[in-house]
């Protein structure tokens, strides 16, 4: 059994473990923390020096969304609000508790890709005293609304890093929701650049001319925001 990689159970939720390589050394850490959404998926082949913790969810839909709406007759019913402060106020003062992570809030990460990159750019508005690196793997942003609410959102003026991924060929795999996506995504980026106001802010925004929406894609620049922050 590898002992840096690991399952774990914390009140609902399924999680899995994955420890840096020297995590067991003398005067190893504290590391940064990288919440992930979906499992280990985009993490379990990767090596950093931080901790990886990728969060279990059977019921993404009802999850994820940031509010309760309708895409071609999927229905998505929205606890995103409730599960980002079941993450702040339970599960990381648990994971503090039980491995060496660090105290810096520029240290604890979210991440996911698809509607789990939507919850973590939905974390920058709902959690920045929380969090303090997003790293977003092609986020939902055709999401109904979601251009607006981030318009409607106040200035960002903590000290925050930003990594935004999107492959320019996702609109041609799912046009019935895709539709316009590397337009919204465009958009998102400029109100997010005006957004963030700090000169101390990073914001990377990645685009691959061949990437789909496709687990293949999200490893790769998942892997490639990791070694950017970190």
């Amino acid at each position: 059994m590898n002992i840096r990689n690991f399952n774990i159970r914390f009140q609902h939720c399924d999680i899995k473990v994955k420890l840096p390589k020297g995590y067991f050394k003398r005067k190893a850490g504290p590391y940064p923390l990288v919440i992930v959404q979906d499992g280990d998926d985009l993490f379990k082949d990767i090596e950093r020096e931080v901790i990886f913790v990728g969060l279990m969810q059977n019921d993404n839909d009802k999850i994820y969304a940031a509010w309760q709406d309708k895409v071609e007759d999927e229905a998505f019913y929205s606890a995103v609000d409730d599960y980002l402060l079941w993450i702040s106020d339970q599960l990381l003062p648990y994971l503090k508790k039980c491995f060496n992570v660090s105290e810096q809030r520029l240290d604890i990460s979210i991440a996911g890709a698809s509607l789990g990159g939507l919850v973590a750019l939905y974390a920058l508005f709902k959690k920045p005293d929380t969090f303090g690196t997003y790293i977003l793997i092609s986020p939902s942003i055709w999401y109904p609304g979601f251009l607006t609410f981030m318009k409607q959102q106040p200035i960002i003026k903590e000290e925050e890093h930003v990594y935004w991924y999107i492959g320019t060929l996702e609109d041609e795999q799912h046009p019935e929701i895709n539709t316009n996506i590397l337009a919204q995504t465009e958009q998102g980026v400029d109100i997010l650049n005006e957004l963030l106001i700090s000169e101390q802010i990073t914001f990377h925004f990645v685009t691959n001319n061949k990437g789909l929406h496709q687990q293949i894609y999200f490893k790769k620049y998942f892997n490639k925001a990791v070694k950017k922050i970190f």
